[in-house]
């Protein structure tokens, strides 16, 4: 039998996702414009009950489904309808599985009926899961056409805890070919699109997560993030997300280059519509004990911390620029907009010296590739073609490095890991906050720089995105700092047309805290949302 191109393969999966939505499709007249976050409304396919559901936070979802006010299956169909939409508006979905949600969701309300009481906490809570999360049973291929075979061999323990718990898992959403972009782009499931402007990107490589969350497909996701990849689309998306610290919330269970490389670990974490369905999530994963699970993790239980726990003065360093790139104008405007709304609710603000930024980012561009780029040069080629984004990252690649480079990597690391946290002591701050990404979301092709998350992976600090504006006409003022580098004139050379290129993008910032304290740091990014909306 003659081997199908890799052509083949990638238009049979995407007329199985046309398929799989077939019921749930949109009449051709409604299909226009670049903002397509009126869509569900506008389609007609839900009714007003099932807007008001979809349209609610996942921690309001869950009592409505212990009250019996909701049924399970009420809840997922109308969580599967419009997530049908959001893969006609913008190309997240990677596997739909609303049957087998549905029927999930069904024995939920038998047990509900007989019972009387729902079987966890999430009871009936629709949950999307990125795809190279492994679902067992499905696909998880991250984004390759050599990996489109392989199969989940079991739930990862993430997805195992909030199944046991009572979730219904509907989608599994689209991430990059080989994960490593802060856009979502692949030859098998082609590019996935902004709901805000469909002429920019979603972000990566959780861009199918940050998608449908952003058109309330799903009310909570399951991202996974080494260099940005939850907060970066999640800030694009106008969303929530929360990547924690290293060996705090379970990662076992996933495909992907970089398999059993310690230099730099990634993490999984929530991606959603507001703080308190991060917490939920948190919660519900560390309540489950997992440590006992999985070797690698930590032993905190969840520490039930909130806005009123923490001091009403907080100590915030800002970063208003890295000095590698300068922030484009809305997000230098949002920066200036928190800051001042932060001071007039009583907090403390002083300035973060990122003068460790420049090493610590050229540090993680050599640890993401200390083969050369080999793995990922070899899983692309005449038979997956790298996409754009991915080629530019490959030929940015070094040298290969040996086993004595790798130790002087961790060696190098450790350095820095020790002289941030003597900054952040002598400065007695409590959080610092920052730009998510030097532009709103980026168009196609532009998401270039993510020395604003990556950082802090190589730190292991947890950051956590929140919404906070969105561009606007009057975004105009250029910035009057001088050329920083080469890439900071790249970057200012993205915005020439002006506020236009961008419009609609939300702007999301940062909050980022001390390791291992996802706790104290989602309380102080509810204070900082507190303070923007006195």
């Amino acid at each position: 039998m003659a081997k199908l191109s890799w052509q083949s393969i990638a238009a049979a999966k995407r007329h199985e996702l046309e398929d799989a939505i077939s019921e749930y499709k949109i009449e051709e007249s409604l299909l226009d414009g670049t903002n397509t976050t009126s869509w569900p409304s506008a389609s007609g396919l839900l009714s007003p009950r099932e807007l008001k559901i979809t349209e609610s936070r996942a921690v309001d979802l869950v009592e409505k489904l212990r009250s019996r006010d909701y049924s399970a299956v009420e809840v997922t169909v109308a969580f599967c309808k419009r997530a049908a939409i959001a893969q006609q508006a913008t190309n997240c979905i990677a596997l739909v599985l609303f049957k087998e949600a549905v029927e999930q969701a069904r024995a939920l309300d038998e047990c509900m009926e007989k019972k009387g009481k729902p079987i966890g906490p999430l009871h009936g809570l629709p949950i999307s899961v990125k795809e190279h999360i492994f679902l067992k049973g499905t696909p998880a291929t991250s984004g390759l056409i050599a990996w489109k075979d392989v199969i989940s061999p079991h739930d990862a323990l993430i997805v195992k805890i909030l199944r046991e718990a009572g979730a219904v898992f509907h989608v599994k959403t689209t991430n990059p070919q080989t994960l490593m972009a802060l856009e979502t782009d692949s030859n098998l499931f082609g590019r996935t699109v902004n709901p805000f402007n469909r002429n920019l990107t979603p972000g990566g490589s959780s861009g199918g997560e940050s998608a449908i969350i952003a058109m309330r497909g799903s009310p909570l996701g399951i991202g996974t993030d080494i260099g940005g990849s939850i907060r970066a689309p999640s800030a694009f998306c106008g969303g929530w997300g929360l990547k924690p610290s290293v060996a705090r919330i379970p990662h076992g269970g996933l495909t992907g280059l970089h398999a059993g490389m310690e230099n730099i670990i990634g993490c999984v974490g929530p991606m959603a519509n507001s703080v308190e369905d991060l917490r939920l999530f948190c919660k519900v994963a560390l309540d489950y004990e997992p440590w006992d699970h999985e070797p690698s993790l930590i032993g905190i239980p969840w520490r039930s911390t909130t806005v009123n726990d923490i001091p009403k003065k907080l100590t915030i360093g800002v970063i208003r620029h890295d000095g590698i790139v300068a922030p484009h104008p809305p997000i230098a405007r949002a920066m200036e907009e928190t800051i001042d709304a932060l001071r007039a609710a009583g907090h403390d603000i002083v300035d973060w010296d990122p003068k460790y930024h420049l090493p610590l980012l050229e540090w993680i561009g050599k640890a993401y590739f200390l083969d050369g780029a080999q793995e990922y040069r070899d899983m692309t080629g005449p038979s997956d073609p790298a996409v754009p984004i991915i080629k530019w990252l490959v030929d940015e690649a070094g040298e290969r490095c040996t086993l004595e480079d790798s130790w002087q990597c961790n060696r190098d690391r450790d350095y820095l890991r020790t002289c941030y946290a003597e900054q952040w002591r002598s400065m007695g701050i409590d959080a610092i906050l920052c730009p998510a990404n030097a532009s709103a979301a980026s168009a196609h092709g532009e998401s270039r720089y993510w020395g604003y998350t990556s950082v802090f992976n190589v730190l292991d600090l947890p950051g956590v995105v929140f919404p906070v504006t969105c561009v606007k006409e009057t975004d105009t003022r250029a910035s009057t700092l001088p050329i920083m580098s080469p890439k900071d004139q790249e970057y200012r050379d993205y915005y020439k047309e002006g506020p236009a290129k961008y419009r609609d993008a939300p702007i999301c910032l940062q909050l980022v805290g001390r390791r291992l304290q996802e706790e104290k740091l989602l309380a102080m990014a509810e204070s900082v949302q507190l303070a923007l909306t006195r």
